[in-house]
């Protein structure tokens, strides 16, 4: 970036390495890297490389560059991740990072490097963190198991209810047919037995009609 002239050479110079550092990015984590990730790899690679003259020529670009290419684009959003993580390492100190103001100095002159001590506790918080969420997951994978078989129990209930409402109420229906059809029965029979009284009253009266005009006919 120092040996580019022109502010959009020095822009390029930007974008290309912030597209190296994002194909990093994606290829250790084995997925497309976001703006968090992108940013603190930003950080460290700025930390590692060291740029001669980086805020004298961020400020040239600042000042000389094309504004639309500073707010807009592809190029504005690196070149606004640089001047972030820059502020970050103008700012950064001890409390921030969790470290007195000695442990923070001796790291930055590496008059120091992190104890083993210090590593142990962090790798027992994390194994401590995961044995928790494991029981936390055998937890919640008994609870699904439970409410499984309850759910299954509760199903075989209700299909046992259908099934007995349904039995209930084909009898029902069948005691209402035979009901419907003996109804019909008697009252089938009742019509001819009427029927049959009717004619044997009109065959008596046709009887003594008979009878009786003989008699007449004598007196």
């Amino acid at each position: 970036m120092d040996a580019k002239r022109a502010p959009q050479d020095k822009l390029a110079c930007v974008s290309k390495c912030s597209q190296h550092v994002f194909e990093a990015l994606s290829t250790s984590n084995s997925e497309p890297a976001n703006a968090d990730d992108f940013l603190s790899g930003l950080v460290y690679v700025v930390l590692k490389a060291n740029p001669p003259r980086l805020h004298s020529n961020m400020q040239y670009v600042i000042r000389f560059g094309l504004p639309h290419s500073l707010m807009a684009g592809e190029s504005g959003y690196y070149f606004t991740n640089l001047s972030c993580a820059v502020a970050f390492i103008e700012k950064l100190d001890g409390p921030a990072l969790n470290l007195s103001q000695e442990e923070f100095e001796g790291y930055m002159l590496r008059q120091r490097a992190p104890s083993a001590g210090k590593r142990q506790r962090v790798v027992s918080d994390t194994q401590h963190l995961l044995e928790e969420l494991q029981g936390r997951q055998e937890k919640l994978d008994q609870g699904m198991d439970s409410l499984s078989v309850q759910l299954q129990s509760w199903v075989h209930a209700v299909n046992s209810q259908l099934d007995e409402a349904t039995a209930q109420f084909a009898l029902v229906q069948t005691e209402v047919t035979a009901k419907t059809e003996s109804s019909q029965v008697l009252s089938s029979s009742s019509h001819d037995a009427l029927l049959q009284g009717d004619d044997k009253d009109e065959s008596v009266l046709k009887l003594m009609d008979q009878h009786a005009g003989p008699q007449d006919t004598d007196c």
